[in-house]
């Protein structure tokens, strides 16, 4: 159950667009940053929420054609601020979507939300948007101020259906699908009667911020993404993160940003586009990025045909040299054990450990951030320890995503 919200983070008047810094639609290879507004050269665009995105069919899990109706999406911010933006992909797809009506509110319960808490959004002013296929655009700045770890809530009518949608597989959060018709300014549930597991077009929120605020981006995986958590839960290792930037004061806290994909590989395309060929999109293009966490790299080693870990040292390299170019900082993780899972091999453990040896000794990475040793089972490296595994062998627990989180130091972010 959410828990309701019982203050509002937003002005309750009207909010009004702010213009400059309009943006056009951007290719879907391009790095795509919002700009701060003219004369605010000490505050600056900081990304507080992102997911990674894939294109979504009817043969997906619980994937459905959109259209005709209004999606009523839901994404726990990190790091508050003013001017928020959010950002409307279309990248994968293969016609042209147009979004009507946009707004943007606080969640009370399910779909109801707040009162006079629902905003309308614009996209160079105009209160429709198409965006082509391979693209993406954010939209125009509220004015008013949003507190960090909110709920918000983006509703958007799709007039005609949309058979292939840019969109995220697991978001372990509910998404609602209204009857059809427009409903996208309404604050009640009422016509919101179907739900999906999904997150539909949306793919980033944006604050502006001062003090220097910049945001941190795990790239990763399931173990990234969250499977095992309850859908709602909000406990993924980096929404534990967040939470500790919470307790810390406000000029050293940091945006979160998650793009992880369940099941995604360094090397090969499967479930998304490989880690190596999203890099620029899904990461480097993040507003206000200052760090980077990998952990990715499991799949590969399970499911894959290597029979030694340089295919993977190579691809990190190669990021490694992507994120120094942007004068990045960029932290390895090592790879947490699957001893018991359903494809593991000496061969594949020998390649694992391979992989987490060049981590820690090469001095390739900025930082190294050691998963593995903190939720291996001390008695036997190279399984999980009982209390973080989910039951697969895998995939984490609750309290092994904590522990994920709580293994970062947040020195090594800054």
């Amino acid at each position: 159950m959410r828990r309701p919200v019982h203050r509002l983070a937003m002005a309750a008047a009207v909010m009004t667009a702010v213009t400059a810094g309009v943006l056009p639609a951007s290719p879907a290879g391009a790095e795509s940053r919002p700009q701060s507004p003219a004369g605010a050269e000490s505050r600056q665009l900081v990304g507080t929420w992102s997911t990674a995105s894939d294109r979504l069919t009817p043969t997906d899990r619980l994937a459905v054609t959109i259209g005709g109706q209004t999606v009523r999406m839901v994404a726990r911010i990190s790091i508050g601020g003013s001017g928020l933006r959010v950002r409307l992909s279309n990248v994968f797809g293969r016609k042209p979507v147009t979004f009507k009506n946009v707004h943007l509110g606080l969640q009370a319960y399910g779909a109801e939300l707040v009162t006079k808490s629902n905003r309308p959004l614009t996209f160079a002013r105009r209160k429709w948007i198409t965006v082509q296929p391979g693209q993406a655009i954010w939209s125009d700045p509220l004015e008013e101020k949003i507190s960090g770890r909110q709920d918000v809530v983006v509703s958007a009518y799709i007039p005609t259906a949309v058979e292939e949608v840019t969109g995220h597989d697991r978001a372990y959060a509910t998404t609602y699908l209204s009857t059809p018709g427009d409903h996208a300014a309404e604050e009640t549930a009422e016509s919101f009667t179907g739900t999906s597991t999904q997150w539909y077009f949306l793919d980033r929120v944006a604050v502006t911020t001062g003090g220097g605020a910049g945001s941190v981006v795990a790239l990763g995986d399931s173990i990234t993404d969250g499977t095992g958590q309850g859908s709602d839960a909000n406990r993924r290792w980096t929404d534990y993160l967040y939470q500790r930037f919470g307790r810390v004061p406000a000029a050293k806290r940091m945006g979160v940003l998650n793009v992880g994909i369940a099941g995604n590989r360094v090397l090969q395309p499967g479930v998304g586009p490989s880690a190596l060929s999203r890099f620029k999109r899904d990461v480097l293009s993040q507003p206000g990025v200052r760090t980077i966490v990998v952990l990715e790299g499991i799949n590969d080693i399970s499911r894959g045909e290597y029979t030694s870990a340089k295919p993977l040292i190579d691809a990190y390299k190669k990021m490694i040299k992507l994120a120094h170019a942007k004068k990045l900082r960029i932290l390895g993780g090592t790879l947490t054990p699957f001893y018991g899972y359903s494809t593991w091999t000496e061969e594949r453990e020998e390649i694992r450990q391979q992989v987490n040896v060049w981590i820690r000794t090469n001095k390739a990475f900025d930082a190294v951030i050691d998963f593995d040793k903190a939720v291996r089972d001390p008695g036997f490296p190279a399984q999980l320890a009982a209390p973080y595994d989910h039951g697969d062998h895998i995939h984490l627990s609750d309290a092994g995503r904590r522990r994920l989180a709580y293994t970062v130091r947040l020195s090594q972010l800054v």
